[in-house]
């Protein structure tokens, strides 16, 4: 075979391997193609790898020349990069067959490297295993993809960065692309599962979509050309809520300037539609406050207005118009100095917010109080731009404040001063006293039967009387004392020793002067009243030097008096500590009367004036203690309607009084009615009525023998119900009487109706009759009285047969006192009806 001579000019017949290693033909005709191919080609031994033979177009494209090629294997024209991979590219790449052995990297001559996809034939060249290669530079063309990859990777990211969802559309609407808010709108998680697909074909996260109108629409941009801007559309999302979006259409033109598409936008507006709405409803809010609101800026020295409420102007009086751009001080008046004002320089200097109450006035002058909350507006950077100051009018508030504190220390009723400013005043009074040695008195001051006019003619007429007593206190006094309503009818005044002033100094006359002022007969709503007060006074430092001690002993004089028989003054002695002491001792061992069956009943009789028999008997209650010995009721009775134990004690009076009057009939005993006494706490139990069937059921006692008597008093409250009541004991059979009748307050048109068997007349009239014209008299009217209301007539007190000849006269039916028999107990009050039997 011919060796192949290296000239250039001279073209020679190129031996190869065509079909395998063992056919072996010249191939001549392909010589010229192999020399003058302008793509770089070569042969090299697969042995030593040196090149064998390369073309003109390598050549020219490596910048070797051929005979420096042929000093070459083909490692020399790789960096050292390459050179692992070529080793194991030969060692495993099939020897005898075709190979793509892909891009590799070479090296020109002037060592810049080329980018070359390799592809290689096996071949027998001059008897030596070798390979054809076919070198196709691709560096430009890996460099365009690299550029036009990374062009397409900036924008996706570019459109899916974009908060718009981006979609493009080919000529049949179907989708051509999308970003990746796009394809989550929807609900897919890539952008390519879009692509090819139409709107009937997308699940629509957010809803279905009115697919025809929107081709409608789709297809007149791409027909026309004319692009579909801001349309707004709702759709409502995977959460529910509903979606506001902007949507943007525009043909998408080709190389030539045709239509190919179009693209379309959608920006989702509902945060920036809310929030909108939420500045709208913000500043709907602020017109519609009822405080009012400022907005200023700092204009020099001055905090000028921008902004200003409708409420501003209702508050303050001033126009909008006459406000703005005005230092909002002028509020202030000259009224500068105020105890807020620091507080508020120094939020304003260091830019925080601050609550303050101020002093402002309206156009007209008035004064309204002001709670101001001021918020500093800051930028983006934190700069103080404008202030918001928020005006609370807290006029009526600080009324209210200023009434609270006043009620607090003063009586609402009287607007006197009340407990805790007459016991602060007191104090301050007692440290004077003690300072310049001056006396002070303490008086306490008790309306006597308030209750009584209270509940008979009405707690309005009892609200007027309070007050008619306040204003006669205070005219009666001098400026220095103090007088103070402590609750109910009770009032306490402090009388402070003045030496060297001409009403100065204290004595008796003084206070005897507010009694008489106090009593002054007066009219309320056209009735005529005659009030009675007792009074109880300490003197300090005799009675005592503390405000505590000084009360304690005024109350103990009050008490006095009112136990002396009221309508009086008392000074407080400390002989009057002994009957308080013995008022407590009383107390106590009346807790436990009852369990030790200490109580017993007397009976004093009544006698017939006709017939001089015995027409009843009234059972008294009488207390046997052992360390006191036999107590009269009037000193344990009042103590026992104060605790209330009265309830149970008359209970067991009732229950009693029916087993002996049961027992004296047992006997064979004359058959007469027994009469209880009935307290008006007991009378108004709920369960009272029922009370006194069970005693007479208890006892076996018939209803006709039992008589209640009730006290003008307690007839006079609630006096719909006593008589609901009293018709409910007449029903039962049981007797009533109406006790020391001419004593109380009764009304005669209320006298009529209550359903009575028995007027019993007092004793303090019985007493004074025979030697007082006007007392026989009312006694004479009494008794006519009682007879016309269909009663039997009871006098009282009877201890003369002078008395008894008088009521007989007068037409009385029964007398009843020491004239017929001192209370007796129950078995000396038998014999008494056995003798009389």
């Amino acid at each position: 075979m011919m060796r192949f001579q290296h000239r250039a000019a001279t073209r020679s017949t190129l031996p190869m391997q065509g079909r395998g290693w063992r056919s072996r033909r010249p191939l001549t005709r392909f010589d010229d193609l192999f020399q003058d191919h302008p793509q770089p080609m070569w042969i090299y031994d697969l042995v030593t790898l040196r090149f064998l033979r390369v073309n003109a177009a390598a050549c020219r494209h490596y910048g070797y020349g051929e005979a420096e090629f042929l000093h070459m294997t083909i490692r020399d024209i790789r960096p050292p990069s390459e050179q692992a991979r070529l080793s194991a590219e030969i060692a495993s790449a099939p020897h005898a067959l075709p190979q793509s052995a892909g891009v590799w990297t070479h090296l020109k001559r002037d060592g810049r490297p080329i980018l070359v996809r390799i592809s290689s034939h096996a071949l027998i060249y001059e008897g030596r295993r070798a390979r054809l290669v076919f070198a196709l530079d691709v560096t430009q063309q890996m460099a365009t993809e690299r550029a036009l990859y990374k062009s397409e990777q900036l924008y996706r990211r570019l459109i899916d960065t974009m908060p718009l969802q981006v979609f493009w559309k080919d000529l049949d609407l179907r989708y051509a692309g999308c970003n990746r808010l796009f394809a989550r709108a929807i609900g897919l998680d890539d952008p390519a599962s879009v692509v090819g697909k139409r709107d009937h074909d997308l699940p629509w996260r957010h809803g279905p979509v009115p697919q025809a109108e929107q081709e409608v629409e789709d297809l007149a941009v791409i027909g026309t050309g004319r692009p579909v801007r801001g349309r707004e559309q709702t759709l409502t999302a995977a959460d529910g809520r509903q979606h506001w979006h902007l949507v943007n259409k525009l043909p998408l033109h080709g190389r030539h300037g045709e239509i190919v598409g179009l693209l379309g936008t959608i920006e989702d507006v509902t945060a920036s539609r809310e929030a909108g709405a939420k500045l709208r409803l913000q500043s709907r809010a602020i017109d519609a406050s009822v405080n009012a609101i400022l907005i200023t800026r700092r204009a020099g020295n001055d905090d000028v207005i921008d902004y200003a409420n409708p409420a501003f102007a209702r508050i303050s009086g001033y126009q909008l118009a006459e406000v703005i751009g005005k230092d909002c001080r002028f509020l202030q008046g000259d009224d500068r100095d105020q105890e807020g004002m620091p507080a508020l320089r120094e939020a304003l200097r260091a830019g925080r917010e601050v609550t303050v109450e101020l002093r402002n006035y309206r156009k007209d002058g008035t004064l309204f109080w002001n709670q101001l909350h001021v918020a500093p507006v800051l930028d983006i950077h934190g700069a103080t731009t404008h202030w918001v100051g928020v005006i609370n009018d807290i006029t009526a508030a600080k009324r209210y404040q200023t009434e609270l504190e006043h009620q607090s220390t003063h009586d609402a009723l009287t607007g006197l001063p009340n407990r805790n400013l007459f016991h602060d005043r007191l104090e301050q009074a007692i440290a004077y006293a003690a300072r310049y040695e001056h006396q002070l008195w303490v008086v306490v001051l008790d309306l006597d039967n308030f209750k009584l006019i209270n509940d008979t003619l009405g707690h309005a007429v009892g609200d007027s009387l309070l007050q008619t007593v306040a204003a006669r206190l205070r005219s009666a006094l001098r400026d220095s004392d103090t007088v103070a309503r402590l609750g109910g009818d009770e009032f306490i005044l402090l009388l402070p020793d003045q030496p060297g002033q001409s009403d100065g100094t204290l004595s008796p006359r003084m206070v005897q002067a507010v009694l008489d002022a106090v009593s002054a007969p007066m009219r309320l709503d056209a009735h005529d009243l005659a009030l009675t007060c007792s009074m109880g006074v300490s003197v300090y430092p005799r009675d005592g030097d503390t405000a505590p001690s000084l009360f304690k002993h005024a109350d103990i004089a009050l008490y006095r008096a009112k136990d002396g028989g009221r309508n009086q003054l008392q000074f407080y002695t400390s002989e009057m500590n002994a009957r308080v002491t013995e008022r407590t001792l009383i107390e106590g061992h009346l807790r436990n009367a009852l369990t030790r069956h200490e109580f017993v009943l007397y009976f004093q009789t009544r006698i017939d004036c006709g017939t001089g028999r015995v027409a009843g008997l009234e059972a008294l209650l009488r207390w046997r203690q052992p360390e006191l010995g036999l107590v009269q009721p009037d000193r344990f009775i009042g103590v026992a309607e104060e605790t209330g134990r009265i309830v149970e004690i008359g209970e067991w009076v009732l229950y009693e009084a029916c087993r002996q009057a049961k027992a004296w009939q047992d006997a064979g005993l004359p058959r007469v009615p027994v009469a209880v006494n009935v307290s008006a706490r007991q009378f108004r139990q709920a369960g009272f009525v029922q009370e006194v069937r069970d005693a007479l059921e208890s006892s076996g006692l018939a209803p006709e023998y039992l008589e209640l008597e009730l006290t003008e008093s307690l007839m006079m409250q609630n006096i719909e119900a006593v008589i609901g009541a009293m018709r409910h004991l007449k029903e039962s059979g049981v007797r009533l009487s109406i006790d020391d009748f001419g004593t109380g307050y009764s009304s005669l048109s209320y006298l009529r109706r209550f359903p009575l068997d028995y007027l019993k007349i007092d004793r303090s009239f019985v007493r004074d009759m025979l030697h007082d014209a006007p007392g026989a008299a009312i006694v004479r009217s009494m008794i006519a009285l009682g007879h016309s209301l269909g009663c039997r007539i009871i006098a009282e007190g009877v201890e003369t047969h002078d008395q008894l000849g008088y009521l007989t006269q007068q037409g009385c039916d029964e007398i009843q006192g020491f004239l017929c028999s001192r209370p007796v107990p129950g078995d000396e009050a038998g014999e008494l009806l056995h003798a009389d039997g």
